[in-house]
Protein backbone atom coordinates (compact mmCIF):
# COMPACT_ATOMS: atom_id res chain seq x y z
CA UNK A 1 0.00 0.00 0.00
CA UNK A 2 1.25 3.25 -1.07
CA UNK A 3 0.38 6.81 0.19
CA UNK A 4 -0.11 9.21 -3.05
CA UNK A 5 -0.91 12.31 -1.56
CA UNK A 6 -3.73 14.40 0.55
CA UNK A 7 -6.86 16.18 -0.55
CA UNK A 8 -8.25 18.68 1.68
CA UNK A 9 -11.80 18.59 2.31
CA UNK A 10 -13.88 15.11 3.56
CA UNK A 11 -16.35 15.63 0.48
CA UNK A 12 -13.76 16.34 -1.76
CA UNK A 13 -11.63 13.30 -0.39
CA UNK A 14 -14.52 10.88 -0.13
CA UNK A 15 -15.41 11.36 -4.14
CA UNK A 16 -11.67 11.22 -5.28
CA UNK A 17 -11.66 7.99 -3.66
CA UNK A 18 -14.81 6.62 -5.34
CA UNK A 19 -13.51 8.18 -8.79
CA UNK A 20 -10.56 5.91 -7.95
CA UNK A 21 -13.04 2.90 -7.29
CA UNK A 22 -14.87 3.03 -10.19
CA UNK A 23 -11.55 3.26 -12.47
CA UNK A 24 -10.63 -0.60 -10.55
CA UNK A 25 -8.19 0.79 -8.62
CA UNK A 26 -8.75 -0.01 -5.24
CA UNK A 27 -7.91 2.79 -2.55
CA UNK A 28 -8.24 3.90 1.05
CA UNK A 29 -9.02 7.41 2.34
CA UNK A 30 -7.63 8.53 6.07
CA UNK A 31 -7.76 11.69 7.96
CA UNK A 32 -3.76 12.97 8.35
CA UNK A 33 -3.80 14.37 11.47
CA UNK A 34 -6.35 16.58 13.71
CA UNK A 35 -7.24 18.78 10.61
CA UNK A 36 -9.96 18.67 7.10
CA UNK A 37 -6.75 17.11 5.48
CA UNK A 38 -6.86 13.58 3.93
CA UNK A 39 -4.51 11.33 2.88
CA UNK A 40 -5.01 9.14 -0.34
CA UNK A 41 -3.65 5.88 -0.05
CA UNK A 42 -3.44 3.30 -3.16
CA UNK A 43 -3.35 -0.46 -2.37
CA UNK A 44 -1.70 -1.63 -5.49
CA UNK A 45 1.82 -0.89 -6.21
CA UNK A 46 0.70 -1.51 -10.09
CA UNK A 47 -1.54 1.29 -9.73
CA UNK A 48 0.81 3.73 -7.99
CA UNK A 49 1.40 5.65 -11.20
CA UNK A 50 -2.19 5.84 -12.40
CA UNK A 51 -3.56 6.94 -9.01
CA UNK A 52 -1.21 10.16 -8.92
CA UNK A 53 -2.02 11.13 -12.43
CA UNK A 54 -5.76 11.08 -11.79
CA UNK A 55 -4.87 13.28 -8.35
CA UNK A 56 -2.85 15.32 -10.24
CA UNK A 57 -6.21 16.27 -12.50
CA UNK A 58 -8.50 16.37 -9.83
CA UNK A 59 -6.84 19.04 -8.04
CA UNK A 60 -6.15 20.80 -11.21
CA UNK A 61 -10.11 20.44 -11.78
CA UNK A 62 -11.59 20.14 -8.55
CA UNK A 63 -15.45 20.98 -10.04
CA UNK A 64 -14.91 18.75 -13.16
CA UNK A 65 -18.43 17.00 -13.43
CA UNK A 66 -16.55 13.99 -15.01
CA UNK A 67 -15.00 13.44 -11.59
CA UNK A 68 -18.38 13.39 -10.24
CA UNK A 69 -19.94 11.23 -12.18
CA UNK A 70 -17.48 8.97 -12.00
CA UNK A 71 -17.88 8.74 -8.22
CA UNK A 72 -21.68 8.31 -8.19
CA UNK A 73 -21.02 4.99 -10.39
CA UNK A 74 -18.83 3.66 -7.68
CA UNK A 75 -21.81 3.49 -5.34
CA UNK A 76 -23.76 0.55 -8.14
CA UNK A 77 -20.63 -1.10 -8.32
CA UNK A 78 -19.96 -1.53 -4.60
CA UNK A 79 -23.58 -2.37 -4.38
CA UNK A 80 -23.20 -5.37 -6.90
CA UNK A 81 -19.55 -6.35 -5.58
CA UNK A 82 -21.88 -6.36 -2.42
CA UNK A 83 -24.60 -8.76 -4.05
CA UNK A 84 -21.80 -10.86 -5.31
CA UNK A 85 -19.95 -11.38 -1.91
CA UNK A 86 -23.53 -12.15 -0.80
CA UNK A 87 -24.15 -14.40 -3.05
CA UNK A 88 -20.70 -16.32 -3.07
CA UNK A 89 -21.18 -16.77 0.32
CA UNK A 90 -25.16 -18.36 0.51
CA UNK A 91 -23.44 -20.76 -2.20
CA UNK A 92 -20.38 -21.91 -0.12
CA UNK A 93 -23.28 -22.45 2.46
CA UNK A 94 -25.40 -24.63 0.34
CA UNK A 95 -22.50 -26.52 -0.50
CA UNK A 96 -21.58 -27.02 3.33
CA UNK A 97 -25.36 -27.83 3.42
CA UNK A 98 -24.99 -30.04 1.02
CA UNK A 99 -21.99 -31.99 2.13
CA UNK A 100 -23.39 -32.42 5.13
CA UNK A 101 -26.75 -33.72 4.10
CA UNK A 102 -25.59 -36.41 2.19
CA UNK A 103 -24.63 -38.01 6.16
CA UNK A 104 -27.63 -37.05 7.61
CA UNK A 105 -30.16 -38.60 5.12
CA UNK A 106 -31.63 -41.59 6.45
CA UNK A 107 -30.59 -44.78 4.19
CA UNK A 108 -32.95 -45.67 1.09
CA UNK A 109 -34.06 -49.24 1.54
CA UNK A 110 -33.25 -49.98 -2.24
CA UNK A 111 -29.77 -48.50 -1.42
CA UNK A 112 -29.49 -51.11 1.21
CA UNK A 113 -30.79 -53.82 -0.55
CA UNK A 114 -28.08 -53.21 -3.07
CA UNK A 115 -25.36 -52.45 -0.78
CA UNK A 116 -26.06 -55.97 1.35
CA UNK A 117 -26.68 -57.95 -1.92
CA UNK A 118 -22.95 -56.39 -2.96
CA UNK A 119 -21.27 -57.12 0.49
CA UNK A 120 -23.38 -60.91 0.09
CA UNK A 121 -21.75 -61.46 -3.17
CA UNK A 122 -18.32 -60.18 -1.97
CA UNK A 123 -18.04 -62.48 1.11
CA UNK A 124 -18.93 -65.30 -1.63
CA UNK A 125 -16.58 -64.19 -3.70
CA UNK A 126 -13.94 -65.23 -0.91
CA UNK A 127 -14.80 -68.37 -0.13
CA UNK A 128 -12.56 -70.25 -2.54
CA UNK A 129 -11.18 -69.94 -6.00
CA UNK A 130 -14.23 -72.27 -6.94
CA UNK A 131 -16.83 -70.67 -5.73
CA UNK A 132 -15.54 -67.37 -7.63
CA UNK A 133 -15.24 -68.50 -10.32
CA UNK A 134 -18.96 -69.89 -10.49
CA UNK A 135 -20.32 -66.87 -9.25
CA UNK A 136 -18.27 -64.98 -12.08
CA UNK A 137 -19.48 -67.49 -14.70
CA UNK A 138 -22.90 -66.21 -13.85
CA UNK A 139 -22.80 -63.03 -13.08
CA UNK A 140 -20.57 -61.58 -15.75
CA UNK A 141 -21.93 -59.41 -18.62
CA UNK A 142 -20.69 -62.88 -20.49
CA UNK A 143 -18.17 -66.22 -20.39
CA UNK A 144 -16.31 -65.36 -23.88
CA UNK A 145 -12.45 -64.86 -23.58
CA UNK A 146 -11.75 -61.27 -22.90
CA UNK A 147 -10.10 -59.14 -25.89
CA UNK A 148 -12.63 -56.54 -26.24
CA UNK A 149 -13.92 -55.01 -29.74
CA UNK A 150 -17.27 -57.34 -29.67
CA UNK A 151 -20.67 -56.33 -28.69
CA UNK A 152 -21.82 -60.17 -29.20
CA UNK A 153 -23.02 -61.20 -26.28
CA UNK A 154 -24.17 -64.89 -26.90
CA UNK A 155 -25.42 -65.60 -23.08
CA UNK A 156 -27.52 -62.00 -23.38
CA UNK A 157 -28.88 -63.36 -26.29
CA UNK A 158 -30.03 -66.15 -25.44
CA UNK A 159 -32.00 -65.00 -22.90
CA UNK A 160 -29.67 -64.18 -19.66
CA UNK A 161 -30.40 -60.59 -19.86
CA UNK A 162 -29.58 -60.53 -16.02
CA UNK A 163 -25.86 -60.53 -17.35
CA UNK A 164 -26.28 -56.61 -18.42
CA UNK A 165 -26.91 -55.62 -14.90
CA UNK A 166 -24.71 -58.29 -12.47
CA UNK A 167 -21.48 -57.06 -12.98
CA UNK A 168 -21.56 -54.38 -10.47
CA UNK A 169 -22.77 -57.03 -7.70
CA UNK A 170 -19.30 -58.50 -7.94
CA UNK A 171 -15.71 -56.68 -6.88
CA UNK A 172 -12.30 -57.22 -6.57
CA UNK A 173 -10.76 -56.94 -2.95
CA UNK A 174 -12.12 -55.34 -0.22
CA UNK A 175 -11.40 -51.12 -0.84
CA UNK A 176 -12.74 -51.55 -3.86
CA UNK A 177 -16.02 -52.31 -2.51
CA UNK A 178 -15.57 -50.21 0.83
CA UNK A 179 -15.24 -46.98 -1.38
CA UNK A 180 -18.12 -48.03 -3.74
CA UNK A 181 -20.60 -48.47 -1.28
CA UNK A 182 -19.65 -45.61 0.66
CA UNK A 183 -20.19 -43.22 -2.06
CA UNK A 184 -23.74 -45.51 -3.31
CA UNK A 185 -24.62 -45.01 0.66
CA UNK A 186 -25.44 -41.14 -0.06
CA UNK A 187 -26.00 -40.93 -3.64
CA UNK A 188 -28.54 -43.77 -3.94
CA UNK A 189 -29.93 -42.55 -0.58
CA UNK A 190 -30.25 -38.59 -1.91
CA UNK A 191 -31.69 -39.87 -4.97
CA UNK A 192 -34.03 -41.89 -3.13
CA UNK A 193 -34.78 -39.67 -0.78
CA UNK A 194 -36.00 -36.20 -3.05
CA UNK A 195 -37.31 -38.59 -5.76
CA UNK A 196 -38.32 -41.89 -4.43
CA UNK A 197 -37.19 -45.50 -5.03
CA UNK A 198 -38.35 -45.74 -8.88
CA UNK A 199 -36.16 -42.51 -10.09
CA UNK A 200 -33.08 -44.32 -8.18
CA UNK A 201 -33.55 -47.97 -9.42
CA UNK A 202 -33.99 -46.21 -13.50
CA UNK A 203 -30.99 -44.54 -12.54
CA UNK A 204 -28.84 -47.21 -11.31
CA UNK A 205 -30.07 -50.25 -13.86
CA UNK A 206 -29.17 -47.64 -17.20
CA UNK A 207 -25.75 -46.55 -15.65
CA UNK A 208 -24.85 -50.13 -14.96
CA UNK A 209 -26.30 -51.33 -18.54
CA UNK A 210 -24.45 -48.25 -20.18
CA UNK A 211 -21.27 -48.43 -18.21
CA UNK A 212 -21.10 -52.62 -18.77
CA UNK A 213 -21.64 -52.23 -22.02
CA UNK A 214 -19.38 -49.86 -23.23
CA UNK A 215 -16.66 -51.63 -21.05
CA UNK A 216 -17.34 -55.10 -22.73
CA UNK A 217 -16.45 -53.28 -26.22
CA UNK A 218 -13.50 -52.20 -25.11
CA UNK A 219 -11.53 -54.41 -22.67
CA UNK A 220 -13.91 -58.03 -23.17
CA UNK A 221 -15.89 -59.21 -20.22
CA UNK A 222 -13.11 -59.44 -17.47
CA UNK A 223 -14.27 -56.58 -15.34
CA UNK A 224 -16.29 -56.20 -12.22
CA UNK A 225 -17.67 -53.75 -9.79
CA UNK A 226 -20.07 -50.46 -9.42
CA UNK A 227 -17.93 -48.05 -10.13
CA UNK A 228 -19.63 -47.20 -13.05
CA UNK A 229 -22.86 -47.19 -11.54
CA UNK A 230 -21.65 -44.53 -9.03
CA UNK A 231 -20.03 -42.58 -11.44
CA UNK A 232 -23.65 -42.38 -12.92
CA UNK A 233 -24.98 -41.72 -10.00
CA UNK A 234 -22.59 -38.53 -9.22
CA UNK A 235 -23.70 -37.26 -13.20
CA UNK A 236 -27.21 -37.80 -12.34
CA UNK A 237 -26.93 -35.84 -9.16
CA UNK A 238 -24.51 -33.51 -10.65
CA UNK A 239 -27.09 -32.16 -13.62
CA UNK A 240 -29.96 -32.20 -11.55
CA UNK A 241 -28.44 -30.15 -8.99
CA UNK A 242 -27.43 -27.90 -11.94
CA UNK A 243 -30.72 -27.65 -13.81
CA UNK A 244 -33.50 -28.14 -11.41
CA UNK A 245 -32.08 -26.79 -8.19
CA UNK A 246 -35.93 -27.12 -6.86
CA UNK A 247 -34.99 -30.64 -7.00
CA UNK A 248 -32.89 -30.24 -3.63
CA UNK A 249 -30.17 -32.20 -5.14
CA UNK A 250 -26.57 -30.44 -5.10
CA UNK A 251 -23.11 -31.47 -5.20
CA UNK A 252 -20.35 -28.87 -4.18
CA UNK A 253 -17.82 -28.00 -6.57
CA UNK A 254 -14.83 -29.85 -4.55
CA UNK A 255 -17.02 -33.29 -4.98
CA UNK A 256 -16.82 -32.47 -8.79
CA UNK A 257 -13.92 -31.39 -9.13
CA UNK A 258 -12.51 -34.43 -7.42
CA UNK A 259 -14.89 -37.31 -9.76
CA UNK A 260 -13.39 -35.58 -12.60
CA UNK A 261 -9.79 -35.42 -11.21
CA UNK A 262 -10.08 -39.30 -10.68
CA UNK A 263 -11.34 -39.84 -13.93
CA UNK A 264 -8.38 -38.17 -15.60
CA UNK A 265 -6.20 -39.66 -13.25
CA UNK A 266 -7.58 -43.03 -14.12
CA UNK A 267 -7.66 -42.24 -17.95
CA UNK A 268 -3.93 -41.78 -17.71
CA UNK A 269 -2.79 -45.19 -15.46
CA UNK A 270 -1.70 -42.91 -12.54
CA UNK A 271 -4.09 -45.46 -10.23
CA UNK A 272 -3.23 -48.37 -11.65
CA UNK A 273 0.45 -47.25 -11.83
CA UNK A 274 0.19 -45.91 -7.88
CA UNK A 275 -1.79 -48.82 -6.74
CA UNK A 276 -1.22 -51.83 -9.28
CA UNK A 277 -5.00 -52.29 -9.49
CA UNK A 278 -6.84 -52.36 -12.75
CA UNK A 279 -9.20 -49.45 -13.36
CA UNK A 280 -11.98 -49.88 -15.49
CA UNK A 281 -12.20 -46.74 -16.90
CA UNK A 282 -14.35 -46.83 -19.87
CA UNK A 283 -17.41 -48.00 -17.68
CA UNK A 284 -16.47 -44.58 -15.33
CA UNK A 285 -16.56 -42.78 -18.59
CA UNK A 286 -19.61 -43.96 -19.71
CA UNK A 287 -21.41 -44.38 -16.51
CA UNK A 288 -21.11 -40.72 -16.01
CA UNK A 289 -22.27 -39.71 -19.28
CA UNK A 290 -25.27 -41.82 -19.23
CA UNK A 291 -26.26 -40.40 -15.29
CA UNK A 292 -25.62 -36.58 -16.90
CA UNK A 293 -27.56 -37.76 -19.95
CA UNK A 294 -30.50 -39.06 -17.73
CA UNK A 295 -30.35 -35.94 -15.08
CA UNK A 296 -30.66 -33.26 -17.58
CA UNK A 297 -33.67 -35.73 -19.62
CA UNK A 298 -35.31 -35.70 -16.45
CA UNK A 299 -34.98 -32.04 -15.89
CA UNK A 300 -36.42 -31.54 -19.74
CA UNK A 301 -39.38 -33.81 -19.03
CA UNK A 302 -40.27 -32.19 -15.34
CA UNK A 303 -40.49 -28.71 -17.04
CA UNK A 304 -41.89 -29.93 -20.08
CA UNK A 305 -44.91 -31.22 -17.83
CA UNK A 306 -45.23 -28.31 -15.85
Amino acid sequence: MRLIGHINGSSSAQQFGDFLYAKGLDNRVDRSGSGDQWEVWVLSEDDVNQAKSYLQQFQQRPGDAYFAQEAMRARDLRLEAAMAQQAHAQKMERSREAVQSLGRLPLGRWTTAIMVFCGVIFLAQNLGDATYRNLFYWLSISTMEPGGGSIGLPEVRGGQIWRLVTPIFMHGNFIHILFNLLWLKDLGSVIEFREGPRSFLVALLWTAIVSNLAQYWMSGPLFLGISGVVFGLLGYVWMKGKFDPRAGMHLPQGVVFMMLLWVFLGISGAIESMTGMRVANTAHVAGLIAGCVLGILSVVLAKARA
